[in-house]
């Protein structure tokens, strides 16, 4: 099985929160990660930029925006073990914008074979950024959308049939790489 970490594409807009309405109740996620935003603002940079190509899926920081045809498909992938609260994208208020948090943590990172860099600062339990990922498959449970409980900011991993699906449902402003710097990432 091949697996890629998902992220965002660059060329597409980026967004910072606006307003914020608590915070996700799950202990599992980093309590950095937990906090709900529910506007965001585009970021233009300094100097100002045109705005970005609007995705279907979008990451602030630690957070994951998605469009409901890509909220469904990342439910089914996770299993059912998603929670979401519902935010606004200025100047995008007439579609439907979701904050995710994946909550199938899957504990099957191979630590041992995975290129892992050290922590700045050490938190019991997780590890510094994972560069280039190795999954053990017979501790893997078979989702196609994950996390592992090791990594400090809860990053998506998922599997070439997830990525086959969301290239199927043409969703755009993901980004699919096997490790980090992918020369050869896939940009959807």
């Amino acid at each position: 099985m091949i697996f890629y970490r998902m992220s965002n594409r660059q060329d597409f807009a980026g967004y910072l929160p606006a307003t914020t309405d608590g915070v996700v109740d799950d202990a599992r996620v980093p309590e950095f990660c937990r906090e709900r935003q529910t506007a965001l603002v585009e970021y233009l940079g300094d100097p100002p930029r045109k705005p970005g190509k609007r995705g279907d899926f979008h990451v602030t920081g630690s957070w994951y925006f998605v469009r409901p045809a890509a909220l469904a498909l990342l439910e089914r992938a996770a299993l059912g073990k998603i929670t979401s609260h519902q935010t606004s994208l200025a100047g995008r208020e007439d579609e439907s914008f979701r904050q995710i948090w994946v909550l199938n943590f899957v504990d099957c990172l191979d630590i041992g074979q995975s290129s892992i860099s050290e922590p700045l600062r050490q938190i019991a339990g997780r590890v510094g950024t994972i560069k280039r990922p190795v999954f053990d498959e017979a501790r893997w449970d078979g989702s196609n959308l994950f996390v592992v409980p090791q990594d400090r900011n809860c990053h998506l991993f998922c599997t070439e049939h997830f990525v086959a699906e969301w290239k199927a449902a043409k969703l755009k402003g993901a980004e699919f790489s096997r490790f980090l710097m992918d020369p050869e990432a896939i940009k959807c």
